[in-house]
């Protein structure tokens, strides 16, 4: 993977912090909340052990990695056998929440990271705290991340990697119009219009309904101080209306009410928007085809912000291995000891090299950062990120299912940012005073 060093003056004087440059392109795919009771997969027989397992990680390269990872700690322990399952990402759910009904749910399942307070709250996640102490000092962790594993005060999850979001450009086309990168809002927006021609877009970023529209809300939010408890604020107002004037001065495409993260990062790779807001769990993929076929070469910044200086607020994306509550003790312990296994750091490299993400133990994360800077952009931003439910906790779900149909309208155009988040509101106060 080839790096490319671009600092030409006026970028720096638009962004003093690090700017990484690459080859094109490529999501924290989100779920939502599920009321679980208790679990009870498959379990131990004559000595022999299988863990069962369900992800919702479809792309390629992802589930090679995981696989040759499972493969690799069944050889390690020849009593056990790992069963993977894989569904889509609208499936999941449906699926666990059938299981849970039956009281088959898998013995692992990677979650994402703001579902896990709403399972936990339910009872049905083991706690992790006496299994995992050795590992849980938190001077070793970011501090963010380390929030995502914790519901009141106890830890119920282990995270697989951690990334937020960052500002992807088209090198050429920024270069062609003699233009850097954003860094402010209101750059966003001169820059995106002057982008715009023909059957390119100058900015993609995803507003459909589900988990993925508020996730890519947030920086714009919370870099402007809104509050997710208070969406009709002037602030949380004033952030959504950035997004809606891109739509409709024809800066950004309607399109965004459709397309889930992978679906920007494809419009983007392909070619078809001078910019996207996105993750680092693209760059693999795209790196490895859309570079070959359209030769897109990109760079990445730090999400703009209302006002130079600022630095943004964004949110933490990534999974969570979570150990569902299992009558059999031996497969809860078999299960823990292949989390414990994966959380090293020979394992946890690999694993998040292959899915673009970035250890949230800092050690290793030094070692995925010295061998793929194109990451540090994302690792800078840890500072400042937030975990989705450190305030909000199990109640984070409901709200932002609330705060993603409010995105839409405003998209849409259906309701003004004002009348959309004001309905919101309503919804959310409820949500938390229930």
């Amino acid at each position: 993977m080839r790096f490319h060093s671009y600092t030409p003056q006026a970028l720096a004087s638009r962004h003093p912090s690090l700017v990484v440059i690459k080859r094109s392109t490529v999501g924290c795919l989100l779920i939502s909340v599920l009321a679980i009771l208790a679990a009870c997969g498959q379990g131990s027989s004559n000595g022999k052990i299988t863990i069962t397992e369900m992800d919702y990680w479809s792309i390629s390269t992802q589930s090679v990695i995981l696989n040759q990872l499972f493969t690799g700690y069944e050889q390690l322990h020849p009593n056990v056998t790992i069963k993977r399952t894989a569904v889509p990402f609208g499936d999941l759910i449906p699926k666990a929440d059938q299981e849970a009904a039956t009281h088959t749910l898998p013995n692992l399942i990677a979650m994402d990271n703001p579902d896990v307070a709403a399972f936990a709250s339910t009872g049905a996640l083991t706690q992790l705290d006496s299994a995992f102490s050795s590992v849980l000092t938190p001077s070793d962790w970011y501090a963010g991340p380390l929030q995502t594993t914790q519901y009141q005060g106890k830890t119920y999850s282990l995270p697989v990697g951690s990334n937020d979001l960052g500002l992807f450009y088209n090198m050429k086309a920024f270069t062609d119009a003699h233009l850097t990168p954003p860094a402010t809002w209101n750059d966003l927006t001169t820059d995106a219009k002057q982008l715009t021609h023909g059957n390119v877009f100058g900015f993609a970023f995803s507003a459909q309904a589900n988990e993925q529209a508020t996730f890519q809300f947030e920086p714009f939010l919370w870099s402007n101080q809104g509050d997710l408890s208070h969406v009709d604020s002037q602030q949380s107002v004033a952030a959504l209306q950035v997004l809606t004037n891109l739509v409709t001065s024809g800066s950004a495409s309607k399109g965004a009410l459709n397309w889930g993260q992978p679906d920007v990062a494809t419009q983007f790779g392909e070619g078809n928007a001078a910019m996207m807001e996105n993750g680092p769990w693209e760059i693999p993929v795209l790196d490895q085809q859309y570079h070959m076929k359209y030769g897109v070469d990109y760079g990445v910044v730090p999400m703009p912000v209302p006002q130079a200086g600022e630095k943004a607020s964004v949110p933490l994306g990534g999974e969570e291995w979570c150990v569902p509550v299992n009558k059999d003790a031996a497969s809860v312990s078999a299960t823990e000891d292949l989390v414990k296994w994966l959380e090293q750091p020979a394992q946890l490299v690999k694993f998040d090299e292959g899915f673009g993400y970035i250890p949230a133990i800092k050690n290793t994360a030094q070692t995925v950062l010295s061998s793929h800077p194109e990451l540090s952009v994302f690792a800078s931003e840890f500072d400042t990120a937030k975990a989705r439910t450190a305030d909000l906790g199990a109640k984070y779900p409901k709200v932002s299912q609330a705060l993603w149909v409010a995105i839409q309208a405003a998209i849409s155009g259906s309701l003004s940012p004002q009348a959309a988040l004001t309905q919101a509101q309503q919804q959310i106060t409820a949500a938390l005073n229930g």
